[in-house]
């Protein structure tokens, strides 16, 4: 019985290694931004950006500090608590408790925090663009293993089909019904057809491991993709102005390039604000102690001169002293710093302007391109079809007219060729068709996944 538990266990673990995962589109997009350290880092880096937005938020608080020091004085010094000069040794300490809050820096707290705010903004752009990045690179990795993967069912189909006429025409000859030629033209294409059949294989194989390597998926574990992709949908109709204004108002390089000029205006309004005058209040605590300030045992005997040090709760609160402060900075020259900042950043923010125009074009211009792609590939679809079927029927009758002897074997595979290119070129076309639709309904707003 334990035997057959183990053993149980042990097929258990085989089947489970060599059952393959079928994953759809959308999984594969999943898989491989959950899986991406480099999409992971522009999450990581968007999540700083939000910790520096909010740090310019707190810089609004006053500044609170506390300290304290300890020193042992020899010879000649001061003494702390009297402020008198004395040649003895002695102890002391200081306490202070400081507070500090900029009242006005020329806006550049407010317009730091703005900036802050919109550098996140920037970063979780950066996040969807590299997201949507992968989502394209896998798809058309996905369609390619889609492409090689029917590729080589239609191949595989021509060499079974070879196989069963080479069975055929073998009879004929015993029968000296067809000539020994026409076998050897058969084994010929055969033998190319195998040839044929590995090259597919092997892209096959090649496209499933760049879609692996980018998915980041185990080499060494099976993976199996969705097939059932082939149907024809309904033609896709769409008008360049109107995907363009609902692209305009999601797609991560134009919001990108939005926040970019928004950006750089704040950074324009900073370096305004560093050549205003800086107004600061400040208030502070302060207390020492040292043990060179006496006092005498007891004061009401004045035969008594014996003298102790003054106990340090005592001289705590009888040292204690308040300060109140208004501090005003104003910039004179700096060397021309500041003015050049401020030429710099207008600069910028006009390159920034140019950048955002010129992302807009850039899109009108990809969706322009991609919707006419649609336009003829829908049509070329169409006439590979009709082609596709007027093929099929010409290899039907072809067929039969090799059963009776009508045409030569070379002529059979011409027709047989022209339906597999026919078929491949079919195929082809949907899945181009295919990305390019799911490229505009991208731009459309349509989830990844």
């Amino acid at each position: 019985m334990r035997h057959a538990f183990f053993t149980l266990l042990f097929l258990s673990a085989i089947s489970a290694v060599t059952v393959a995962q079928e994953m759809d589109l959308s999984q594969c997009i999943r898989y491989a931004l959950e899986n991406n350290l480099a999409y992971a880092n522009k999450n990581i880096g968007a999540d700083i950006a939000d910790e520096q937005y909010r740090q310019t938020k707190r810089d609004f608080l006053p500044s609170l500090y506390a300290g304290s020091s300890a020193n042992k004085r020899y010879g000649r010094s001061i003494d702390p608590t009297t402020n008198t000069f004395i040649t003895q040794d002695f102890f002391s300490m200081n306490f202070y408790l400081d507070s500090q809050l900029d009242l006005f820096r020329g806006f550049t707290r407010v317009n730091s925090a703005k900036f802050q705010k919109l550098q996140y903004l920037i970063n979780r752009e950066e996040v969807k663009q590299q997201e949507m990045e992968i989502a394209f690179e896998v798809m058309n990795k996905y369609y390619d293993v889609l492409y090689f993967n029917k590729l080589q069912t239609i191949v595989h189909e021509q060499v079974e089909l070879t196989a069963l006429n080479l069975q055929k025409t073998q009879k004929m000859i015993t029968l000296g019904l067809q000539a020994e030629s026409d076998l050897l033209e058969m084994k010929a294409q055969e033998s190319s057809e195998l040839h044929n059949l590995t090259l597919v294989q092997n892209q096959y194989e090649q496209a499933l491991l760049n879609l692996k390597n980018l998915m980041h998926y185990p080499l060494d574990e099976n993976l199996e993709i969705e097939t059932g992709v082939f149907s024809v949908s309904a033609d896709s109709f769409f008008s360049p102005d109107e995907v363009y204004l609902v692209a305009l108002g999601h797609m991560p390089s134009v919001q990108r390039a939005n926040l970019n000029a928004e950006a750089s205006l704040k950074q324009f309004n900073l370096a305004r604000g560093s050549l205003l005058p800086r107004l600061s209040l400040g208030a502070g605590l302060y207390s020492n102690y040292a043990d060179s300030r006496k006092e005498p045992v007891d004061p009401n005997n004045p035969d008594n001169s014996a003298m102790v040090t003054v106990p340090f709760q005592d001289q705590f609160s009888q040292n204690m002293a308040q300060s109140v402060f208004l501090s005003l900075q104003i910039p004179i020259f700096n060397t021309w710093q500041g003015m050049s900042k401020v030429k710099r950043t207008r600069l910028e923010h006009t390159m920034a302007l140019n950048t955002q125009q010129d992302e807009k074009q850039n899109l009108y211009r990809l969706i322009s391109e991609d919707i006419q792609q649609v336009n003829a590939l829908q049509k070329e679809r169409d006439l590979l079809q009709a082609k596709k079927e007027l093929l099929r029927e010409a290899f039907a009758v072809s067929e039969k007219k090799l059963e009776q002897g009508l045409i030569s074997v070379l002529e059979f595979y011409t027709a047989k060729n022209q339906l597999a290119q026919a078929e491949a070129d079919w195929m082809r076309t949907i899945l181009q068709l295919k990305v390019k639709e799911r490229t505009i309904r991208f731009y459309m707003g349509e989830e990844y996944y």
